[in-house]
């Protein structure tokens, strides 16, 4: 009699374990984010879906999720294991056929950097855990968190002041070349712009509305060569600090480095003049990917930065501490330059 209890129970033990590897395909995991950039701190929420497609119940369902090690787990999640490599959240689960679970994390990284999740693991097994099938996958997401913003005052009153001399050098030398509309006379505009054919027509005075040929160039250029390992940090929060002033200054700007940033097509190098919430997420995370070397000399990046000079262009550079050859290339960008030029160097200032 003894024996045939054990037979038995072998028998069903052996057909759990069969069902378990018939049912794992039929048990998904499914993950997404909202976006990939994210604030220093900023809490970054993950929704993760288990979908049994079998039409029967599955007893025991066992998730593993493999997080980067530096990452901060907010959530109410009790079953975190820490390791050297990963962080690993484990939850078990029994799933009804057709079912959908979510689960919600939530999680944060407070330094600048680029950070691929790791792998899943979904087991499926017994209702006693004793016998399981797993598969394995990777969770499809790598977060991107941005330097922060540099926040000193006399930082801001620099760039706030390079702002300032460009808008009032804009205003002095603004050709008008082509009529694009018109504007309601406010007393402010000379006579001579008032269109009187426009004027009867509106039934009040209009001022003609102008293109022009001298447009502000602002070229943002980050310096990654030089003297002071830690300060290419700083130099990212400058950056940043810089392109975000004169995006709500609405001043258009292109931007320059000989620094290893990337982009989703490889290695950001340039970003041409633009304006707009696409064209700074374009660099903020070009700054969020940074490594910390150079692709080329600063001596180099002066040259390619002259070579592509427009007239009337405007500068502003961040950069490391610059040694003798840094600063005669420096010299050599102020003689050929008929614009402004604004610096700002990590461990020190300077206009």
């Amino acid at each position: 009699m003894v024996g045939l209890i054990c037979i038995a129970i072998v028998v069903i033990l052996i057909l759990e374990y069969s069902l378990a590897k018939r049912l794992v395909p039929y048990v998904v995991y499914k993950s997404k984010l909202e976006k990939s950039l994210f604030e220093p701190g900023e809490k970054i929420e993950m929704t993760s879906d288990i979908l049994n497609y079998n039409k029967i119940l599955v007893p025991f369902v066992r998730i593993r999720e493999y997080l980067p090690p530096e990452i901060d787990i907010l959530s109410d999640t009790r079953d975190v294991y820490t390791g050297t490599l990963w962080q690993t959240i484990e939850k078990t689960i029994t799933i009804k056929a057709k079912e959908r679970l979510s689960r919600h994390e939530v999680f944060s990284l407070h330094r600048r950097g680029t950070y691929n999740f790791g792998d899943y693991e979904i087991s499926v097994g017994d209702i006693f855990g004793l016998r399981e099938s797993t598969v394995f996958g990777t969770i499809p997401h790598t977060v991107y968190i941005m330097p922060e913003r540099a926040e000193n005052q006399e930082l801001k009153e620099i760039v706030e002041g390079f702002i300032g001399d460009i808008s009032v050098r804009r205003f002095i030398m603004e050709d008008p070349i082509l009529t694009i509309g018109f504007n309601d006379y406010t007393g402010r505009e000379p006579m001579k712009d008032i269109s009187w054919i426009r004027t009867a027509v509106a039934n009040k005075l209009q001022v003609k509305k102008y293109d022009y040929t001298t447009d502000i160039n602002v070229t943002v250029m980050l310096n990654c060569d030089g003297l002071g390992e830690e300060e290419l940090e700083e130099c990212y929060s400058i950056t940043r600090m810089v392109v975000e002033k004169l995006e709500n200054a609405k001043i258009p700007y292109a931007f320059r480095t000989n620094g290893m940033l990337f982009g989703p097509t490889g290695h950001l190098e340039y970003v041409p003049k633009g304006l707009g919430d696409n064209h700074l997420k374009e660099i903020l995370f070009g700054l969020a990917t940074a490594q910390d070397n150079r692709a080329y000399s600063f001596t180099s990046l002066v040259e390619k930065v002259i070579k592509e000079r427009k007239q009337n262009e405007n500068y502003f550079l961040i950069t490391r501490r610059l040694d003798k050859e840094g600063q005669a290339a420096f010299s050599k960008l102020q003689r050929s330059c008929d614009g402004e030029i604004g610096i700002i160097t990590a461990g020190g200032m300077a206009v």
